[in-house]
């Protein structure tokens, strides 16, 4: 998991059209329909969510949403964004990243809110 260097804030009508809520902090993942990661990634973030009731997961079909992936550099799945509450993307991650850490990538998140 790389941390951005950039931290950018992201649209919100662009976050909006992904269905991620303005306010809480959130997983953001980008998925296609037959990647096998995606799905081992799905249920990493779904423990990680339910360890972390603050924390939102959001599953975006890149195939559906080709305009945002573009605009958002998605270049393969999974990609896994992780959004503060103010919608800024702190880091990044292709491929599935370990439960331990996005819990340490969230932790701090979390202690800011």
């Amino acid at each position: 998991m790389e941390d951005v260097q950039e931290i950018e804030r992201l649209d919100p009508a662009l976050l909006a059209r992904l269905g991620a809520e303005p306010g809480r902090v959130t997983l953001l993942q980008f998925s296609t329909a037959f990647c096998a990661p995606c799905r081992a990634l799905r249920r990493i973030s779904a423990e990680v969510v339910a360890l972390l009731p603050e924390v939102r997961h959001v599953e975006v079909d890149a195939e559906s949403h080709l305009d945002e992936v573009r605009e958002l550099s998605i270049w393969r799945t999974p990609t896994l964004l992780i959004l503060d509450a103010d919608g800024r993307v702190t880091r990044r991650a292709t491929g599935i990243p370990t439960k331990p850490h996005l819990i340490a990538a969230l932790a701090a998140l979390l202690r800011s809110v």
